[in-house]
């Protein structure tokens, strides 16, 4: 089975907007990778300049003697999924005064409460929603899609709406689905 463990969190936290935090650096090391031997090591940076969190370096650790690690092996490591489930950890979100939670459970908070919200709340947090995804690599449409429980297309509509009223003016569009 495979997990990711993060390691060597630096203290220091960015706000992001919307309320969300993330450390400016911090150590993902996955283990079971399918079709990898190893330890793979990446180390991701909050780039201020793509405001989003990137992979700065990767390492890969054979998992001991009679193995090795080859161009096989590395083709099939995703750094970007290593930094995404990485950042589920280390990413926090804070609503209004409440406590902040770390991003998996936000995510879960989110989906769960999706029906409760009125319309401009929906928005609100589709707003909030883009930014996690912008800033944590993951397709942003997609991932308000389904936590808020709508189509592509009706997310692309909030968004735009967003973006009309000021709302999500500084997020970048990243149409990736």
């Amino acid at each position: 089975m495979s997990q990711v463990i993060v390691k060597a969190v630096d203290p220091e936290r960015i706000h992001v907007g919307d309320g969300i935090h993330m450390p400016s650096s911090w150590d993902a090391i996955a283990t079971g990778e399918p079709n990898n031997l190893g330890a793979i090591r990446v180390h991701v940076v909050y780039d201020q300049q793509l405001r989003r969190s990137v992979a700065a370096s990767v390492r890969v650790d054979r998992a001991g003697e009679g193995e090795e690690v080859t161009a096989a092996s590395l083709r099939d490591v995703s750094v970007l999924n290593i930094v995404q489930r990485s950042a589920l950890q280390v990413v926090t979100v804070r609503r209004g005064e409440g406590g902040a939670l770390r991003l998996s459970e936000y995510l879960a908070d989110a989906q769960a409460h999706a029906s409760d919200r009125e319309y401009a709340e929906t928005v609100l947090e589709a707003v909030r929603l883009y930014r996690i995804a912008t800033t944590v690599n993951i397709a942003p449409l997609k991932l308000v899609a389904d936590q808020l429980g709508v189509s592509v297309s009706t997310a692309t509509r909030m968004m735009a709406r967003a973006r009309e009223a000021g709302l999500a003016e500084d997020l970048t569009i990243r149409e990736t689905y």
